[in-house]
C-alpha cells in the first residue's frame, strides 16, 4: 500500500469522501479530485485484476460480445467525425473487440491491456495487435498514432498526469484522444453511502468535467467536446429492474445455478462466442436509455458518463 496526494494540488488538504471494501477515497479541498489513499501498488493491482478475487469477470467480458461491439461502433462513429483512418491505439483493450471493429473501419489498431488472458484471447482468437502491459511498460514508437482511445480506463490509472503526457508523446501533432469516464467528483460522497458502487480500490481516481479540463490543460491537450449522458440505469429503481432483466437474459428465464464455493481457474476460449438475440435486444434498450434519453434529461446532480474529444497541441 502507498499513500498519495492530489495530482493537481499536492498536500493542500483533503476531506473524507467515501469508504468501501476496506479502502477510503478522499476529496481534495482545493480542486475536488476524488482519489484512493492509501492505495495498492501497481503490482498488487495487476494481481487483483488477474486473480480470482478480481471484480473483472474475465469470462463474462469475453462472452459479452454484443455490448462490446455496440460500444465500439458508437465510439468509432464519434472518432470518425475527426479522423477516418490511420494508426489507432486503444488503452485497456480488454478482449479486443474494439480493435477488431476499428480494423474493419479501416484503421490500423494496436491495443494494450494489463490482463494477460485478455491479450491472449485478442491476439490468438481475434487476430488483432494486442500487447500485455501498461503505457509505461509497452514500447510504442513516439508520434506515430493518429488517435488514442480509452473507455472507463482513466479511473484505473495510477499516474494520470504521466499517462496523459505519454499519450501526448505517442500522438502525431494535432492527433486526437477520445475517452469516456464518469463524473463522480461532481457528486457528494453521501450519494454512495452504504454502496460499493465506486469499486474501490479498482478505481483509483474519480473526476468531473472540471478536473478533466485541468488534466488536459497540464498535459498538452485542448478539449474540443464533452458529451454528457445521464446514467439513468444507475438510479435505484431502474437499476433494480435492469438487474432483474439481466438475470433473466443470463439464465434464459431459468433459475440461476448455485454459486460454487471456489472459482475454477479461467481458461481462455479458442473461438468467438456466438451472438445472442436476447442479449442483443438488452444492449439496444440499454443503449437507447443511456445515450438517447440520457442525453436529453436534466443532468444536474445525476451520475453521468462523460465522452471527451481532445486534440494534442
Amino acid at each position: 500500500m502507498e499513500a498519495v496526494s492530489c495530482i493537481f494540488c499536492g498536500d493542500r488538504g483533503t476531506r473524507p469522501y467515501h469508504a468501501e471494501n476496506g479502502h477510503e477515497a478522499v476529496a481534495c479541498r482545493e480542486c475536488g479530485l476524488v482519489f484512493v489513499t492509501p492505495r495498492p501498488t501497481e503490482g498488487e493491482m495487476k494481481r487483483l485484476y488477474e486473480g480470482q478475487e478480481t471484480k473483472v469477470n474475465l469470462g463474462l467480458q469475453i462472452r459479452n460480445v454484443e455490448r462490446a461491439v455496440y460500444e465500439a461502433r458508437r465510439a468509432l462513429d464519434l472518432i470518425g467525425r475527426h479522423v477516418s483512418k490511420g494508426r489507432l491505439l486503444e488503452i485497456g483493450c480488454a478482449a479486443g473487440y474494439f480493435l477488431r471493429e476499428a480494423a474493419r473501419r479501416g484503421f490500423s489498431p494496436t491495443g494494450i491491456d494489463i490482463t494477460g488472458p485478455f491479450v491472449q484471447y485478442a491476439t490468438e482468437v481475434l487476430g488483432v495487435d494486442a500487447r500485455e502491459g501498461t503505457l509505461a511498460s509497452v514500447e510504442l514508437p513516439p508520434r506515430s498514432f493518429d488517435v488514442v482511445y480509452h473507455r472507463n480506463v482513466l479511473s484505473h490509472l495510477a499516474y494520470p498526469l504521466d499517462a496523459f503526457r505519454q499519450i501526448h508523446g505517442l500522438l502525431r501533432p494535432g492527433g486526437f484522444m477520445v475517452f469516456q469516464t464518469g463524473n463522480v467528483a461532481e457528486l457528494p460522497g453521501e450519494r454512495w453511502a452504504g454502496t460499493n458502487e465506486l469499486d474501490l480500490p479498482d478505481h483509483l481516481y474519480h473526476f468531473g468535467e472540471k478536473q478533466l479540463r485541468l488534466l488536459a490543460e497540464r498535459t498538452g491537450f485542448d478539449i474540443l467536446d464533452v458529451r454528457r449522458y445521464a446514467l439513468l440505469l444507475h438510479e435505484p429503481a431502474p437499476r433494480a429492474a435492469l438487474l432483474r432483466l439481466q438475470s433473466f437474459f443470463q439464465t434464459n428465464g431459468k433459475p440461476a445455478p448455485a454459486r460454487k464455493e471456489k472459482a475454477e481457474p479461467f481458461v481462455v476460449p479458442n473461438e468467438v462466442p456466438s451472438r445472442r438475440l436476447l442479449q442483443t435486444l438488452e444492449v439496444l434498450v440499454d443503449g437507447y436509455i443511456t445515450y438517447d434519453l440520457g442525453a436529453v434529461v436534466p443532468k444536474e446532480g445525476r451520475r453521468a458518463t462523460l465522452v471527451v474529444v481532445a486534440r494534442a497541441r
